[in-house]
């Protein structure tokens, strides 16, 4: 066998034939229905919308908590700083040069004999001798407590009209003497008796 070409005779074309007509494929009632419609889009698009409007009012209303815990951190720290010169004044009046003076002040002396008095049974010890009006607060020769406090300058001693008698102002009667004798109950510090 030989290998020759065989040539095939091919159908040739026309062209001086009209145009093609287009074929179109043709819709059942089915594919009609299920196509997409103006309502399905307009539905789409309006919840599109309605997130960004949700989402914008979301930022707007976490803006305004942040706003919010702003102002009140800030509230916070003039709290702070309000509390910490309470502290500060507080301190300065609870030192013992503003005590002592104001103890001068309302008529207390200080005493240089030191007694003290043993709770378990009352007794005194060491050599008590009373005040006299002229010791007091020991000053140097400025005129100056030997200790001084910078920050009482200008602070105000209490005055003898502040020191209200509390018996008198409750109406209660006078308290009697106390007696000689320590009520101890073993379990605790033994204490005077003042009723």
């Amino acid at each position: 066998m030989s290998a020759v070409a065989a040539s095939t005779a091919r159908p040739e074309r026309r062209e001086d034939a009209g145009p093609r007509r287009r074929l179109d494929v043709v819709s059942t009632r089915e594919q009609k229905r299920s196509r997409p419609k103006a309502v399905y889009a307009l539905v789409t698009v309006g919840g599109l919308f309605a997130i960004l409007v949700a989402q914008l009012l979301l930022s707007i209303v976490v803006s305004d908590g942040a706003y919010q815990i702003s102002s009140l951190q800030q509230q916070q720290r003039e709290l702070a700083r309000d509390e910490q010169s309470l502290t500060e004044q507080l301190h300065v009046l609870e030192s013992p040069q503003h005590l002592a003076a104001n103890a001068q002040a309302l008529g207390m002396v200080t005493n240089s004999s030191m007694a003290y008095l043993r709770l378990s049974d009352g007794k005194v010890l060491g050599k008590p001798v009373a005040a006299t009006a002229s010791s007091g607060i020991r000053h140097g020769k400025d005129g100056s407590p030997l200790i001084p406090n910078e920050l009482l300058n200008g602070v105000a001693l209490t005055p003898v009209s502040a020191v209200v008698d509390t018996d008198a102002a409750a109406g209660a009667p006078g308290t009697p003497d106390a007696p000689g004798s320590v009520a101890s109950d073993g379990a605790g510090l033994p204490s005077p008796n003042t009723r």
